[in-house]
C-alpha cells in the first residue's frame, strides 16, 4: 500500500491557496541495501580517526549531494588508480570492479575496502561460470555503466552488452551455447521482452536473471503509483540508471514526469491542477532527500491537509547530514 500523506497545516491554512493535494509516496523509494552499506563502510572508514587518506574508486553513489557531503568529511573521488597516493584507504563502490582491475589495485599499496553489492558479486560469479563453460555471454545493461564494465571483465571483456531491443541483432549463425546475465539495474519490462527476442533465435538460451531484489520492488511500486496520479516526481542524480529507468516506467505509463536532483528544481506550474501527485525516488536517494522536496512542494502555497511524513530516519546516514 502507498503512503499517503495528507499534508495539512490548520494554523497556516488562511495563508496557502485553496488546491489541495494528496501526495503518494511510492512503497519503496530511496536507498537501497547496496547503497547503504557501501555509505556505512565509507562513515566507519573516516570515523576511525586514520591518518591515511581515504578515496572512492569513481563515485560511490549516483548521487552529488551525498558525494558532497562525503568529500565535506575528507572522502575524495578519484577515477584513475595512478591518481590515487600509496598507502591510501580505497572504496570498492557498490557496483563492483572486474579481476583485473582488482588486479591492479592489489598490486598497489592500498588498504581495500570492497563495498560490492551482494547482488553485483552474484552477477559477476554467473557471469565467470557462463564463460568458463563456454557460453557465449551477453549482457543486457548499459555498455558504458561501471556494473556492466565490471561484469565485461568477467569474461575476458568478450561479452556482448545490449542496452536496448533495437542492438539486438538477428544472428546469421547463432553459437549453440549462448547465456544472458544482466545489470542488477535493468528495466524488468526490457528484460522480458529481451529474453523473448534472443529466444527466437536461440531456443536453448541460459538465462540467469540478476536483477536485484531492491530494483524489481522499486520498479513494481513506481508502476503501480503511477497508475493513480495526475504527475509524478522521480528524485535521484542525472547519471543514476535505476533513478532514469524509474522516470521511463512512470512516463511509459503515460503520467507527466519530472526527475530532479534536488527541491530547487521543482516548479510550481508542475502541480497547478492536478489532486494526487505520486513521489519516488532512486536507489542512492537518500530519505531527507525525499522528505524535503515534499515539504518544498507545500511551501509552493498548496493547501495541505496535514503534515505527518515520517521516516524513522538512522542517524547516521538518512538524516540530513546539514543538521546532523
Amino acid at each position: 500500500m502507498n503512503k499517503e500523506i495528507d499534508i495539512t497545516c490548520e494554523n497556516e491554512r488562511d495563508s496557502w491557496t485553496e488546491q489541495a493535494m494528496e501526495i503518494l509516496v511510492a512503497k519503496k523509494a530511496g536507498f537501497c541495501m547496496g547503497v547503504e552499506r557501501a555509505l556505512n563502510m565509507v562513515m566507519e572508514a573516516v570515523s576511525d580517526g586514520s591518518k591515511e587518506p581515504i578515496y572512492t574508486y569513481g563515485p560511490l553513489i549516483h548521487n552529488p549531494q551525498v558525494v558532497k557531503y562525503l568529500e565535506s568529511l575528507g572522502v575524495k573521488v578519484a577515477e584513475n588508480m595512478d591518481d590515487i597516493p600509496n598507502g591510501s584507504h580505497v572504496v570498492i563502490r557498490s557496483h563492483g570492479i572486474g579481476p583485473g582491475t582488482s588486479a591492479l589495485l592489489e598490486e598497489r599499496e592500498f588498504v581495500l575496502i570492497d563495498a560490492t553489492c551482494k547482488f553485483v558479486i552474484k552477477a559477476q560469479e554467473m557471469a565467470r561460470q557462463l564463460y568458463d563453460e563456454g557460453y557465449t555471454v551477453i549482457i543486457l545493461g548499459l555498455k558504458n555503466h561501471p556494473e556492466v564494465i565490471a561484469l565485461r571483465e568477467f569474461t575476458n571483456n568478450e561479452a556482448m552488452v545490449f542496452g536496448s531491443l533495437d542492438e539486438i541483432p538477428n544472428f546469421e549463425d547463432p553459437p549453440e551455447k549462448m547465456g544472458v546475465i544482466c545489470q542488477t539495474t535493468l528495466n524488468t519490462e526490457f528484460f522480458g521482452h529481451a529474453i523473448e527476442r534472443l529466444k527466437t533465435q536461440v531456443p536453448d538460451l541460459v538465462v540467469k536473471n540478476t536483477i536485484c531484489d531492491a530494483t524489481t520492488k522499486r520498479q513494481k511500486a513506481a508502476r503501480d503509483i503511477a497508475e493513480e496520479v495526475d504527475a509524478m516526481i522521480v528524485i535521484g542524480g542525472k547519471e543514476s540508471s535505476n533513478t532514469r529507468k524509474l522516470t521511463d516506467i512512470c512516463r511509459d505509463r503515460g503520467v507527466d514526469t519530472y526527475q530532479i536532483e534536488t527541491p530547487d528544481e521543482l516548479r510550481k506550474g508542475w502541480f497547478l491542477g492536478r489532486s494526487k501527485i505520486g513521489v519516488t525516488a532512486g536507489a542512492s536517494t537518500p530519505d531527507w532527500m525525499i522528505e524535503e522536496v515534499i515539504r518544498a512542494i507545500g511551501d509552493f502555497g498548496f493547501r495541505r491537509r496535514s503534515d505527518q511524513l515520517k521516516y524513522n530516519l538512522d542517524k547516521a546516514l538518512k538524516q540530513d547530514p546539514r543538521h546532523a
